[in-house]
């Protein structure tokens, strides 16, 4: 029966210790997917502002 007690604290310490590594791994996971979406985002803005700064600077020349 002692030896049962022990094998199922043992069993939930291995559990908790791999759910913890566990959840750490998808916390990384989900961080890294976020920085490439927020780059991804970043880089399709900087495109657009870079392209209308662009037909601003070629109109003002055309005025000129």
């Amino acid at each position: 029966m002692e030896n049962a007690r022990l094998l199922d604290e043992r069993l939930k310490r291995i559990i908790g210790e791999v759910g913890y590594r566990t959840s750490g791994e998808i916390k990384k996971n989900l961080l890294l997917e976020m920085e490439k979406s927020f780059l991804s985002v970043l880089e399709a803005h900087y495109h657009r502002e870079t392209i209308r700064l662009l037909r601003l600077l070629s109109e003002v020349i055309n005025k000129i």
